[in-house]
């Protein structure tokens, strides 16, 4: 999840900011064809300016 040399396509700006989805077990990420999973969380990385996103990266991909 580097950041370095950042351009953001829609408005410019060069500064990021990354939140995460899956702090529980209702908004993980989770195999598809696997009804019982322990999922992952999801890493969003984001424009600080405009919000637009720019990457999803998996948590722990091991656990699909």
């Amino acid at each position: 999840m580097s950041n370095e040399n950042f351009i953001c396509m829609k408005c410019g700006h060069t500064e990021t900011k990354t939140g995460k989805i899956g702090n529980n077990g209702y908004d993980k990420v989770k195999k598809v064809d696997k009804l019982m999973s322990f999922g992952t969380g999801l890493f969003i990385s984001c424009c600080a300016k405009c919000g637009d996103v720019y990457s999803l990266t998996i948590e722990n991909p091991d656990r699909l």
